[in-house]
């Protein structure tokens, strides 16, 4: 059993509260992880955690160890940053989150440049639609659209995208260029279950809002899925401007209604930490010198 490894592992797994989360962190299966916790109680002789199917709670053997590891365990880790020099050299593994859509085009077409310039550190991106949480999930930096609920979490602003009505070229051909935003009642939408307004889409021009009805005959999840849709010529989708602006530029999707728009889609850096983890950071300050936002 490798002991520092295992005091590492017991560390995060008291944090997060979940086995899981800190295996995947350590690069280990969670049978693995079971049994190097296993072995680190039998070493200590003494019963860590109370497990349930849920969750871990700590015992008061857990406690007392727990302080007593992340001693022993922030004095190591200052000596090799004392030797490696890391306090001004970011190195490791950096866990980055996001939406699919968001990692794709913003993120992933980045990580080049990045590593070129830190090429001591390597990335891991973990990209879903569904919301991450950075304790189970274990990432060190995530990138989070739409309103912060969570005051668990520190989070930056960092702007906000417009969300824009737009159809292919095919489709304003057969069914017209809406007039009016009440004209897309009458058309075929495409609805994005993941919005938290629903089926009705609050527009504004700038000056005043209305709420339109729409039909969503084709429905996705992901804003992806959406944005395939409405590539192949089936109906009016609102998205985000950093997934249809490259389109349009090029010619395969067409503004609708261009003087309207839809709520703008808040952009937030989040993590779990008070302070920020300094390979953390050299991440985002890299992505906000390249990243454009609307507002």
């Amino acid at each position: 059993m490798d002991r520092l490894d295992a005091y590492r592992l017991f560390v995060r797994a008291a944090e997060t509260g979940v086995i899981s989360g800190a295996a995947r962190e350590m690069g280990l299966t969670q049978p693995a992880a079971s049994r190097l916790l296993g072995a680190l109680e039998t070493q200590l002789g003494a019963r860590l955690f109370a497990r349930s199917t849920r969750s871990l709670t700590l015992t008061e053997a857990g406690h007392l160890a727990l302080d007593r590891a992340r001693a022993l365990l922030a004095e190591l880790d200052g000596l090799e940053t004392t030797v490696r020099g890391l306090d001004r050299i970011p190195t490791g593994l950096l866990r980055v989150a996001g939406s699919v859509a968001f990692g794709r085009s913003r993120l992933i077409p980045r990580t080049a440049d990045f590593l070129r310039a830190w090429p001591l550190m390597r990335v891991e991106y973990v990209l879903k639609d569904e919301r991450i949480d950075p304790v189970v999930d274990a990432v060190d930096l995530t990138f989070r659209l739409g309103p912060m609920e969570d005051s668990r979490l520190t989070a930056r602003r960092l702007g906000a995208y417009d969300r824009r009505l737009a159809a292919s070229p095919d489709f304003v051909a057969r069914h017209g260029q809406a007039v009016t935003p009440h004209d897309l009642n009458d058309c075929r939408t495409l609805d994005f279950t993941g919005l938290s307004y629903g089926r009705r889409w609050p527009l504004s021009d700038g000056r005043r809002m209305v709420q339109v009805e729409i039909k969503g005959e084709s429905r996705a999840n992901s804003g992806e899925a959406v944005l395939d849709l409405a590539l192949q010529g089936l109906g009016v989708a609102l998205l985000p401007s950093f997934l249809v602006d490259p389109l349009i530029a090029d010619g395969r999707l067409v503004r609708v209604l261009p003087g309207w728009s839809g709520p703008p889609l808040e952009l937030h850096a989040v993590w779990a930490a008070r302070e920020l983890p300094r390979k953390a950071r050299a991440y985002l300050d890299f992505i906000v010198q390249t990243l454009s936002v609307d507002r």
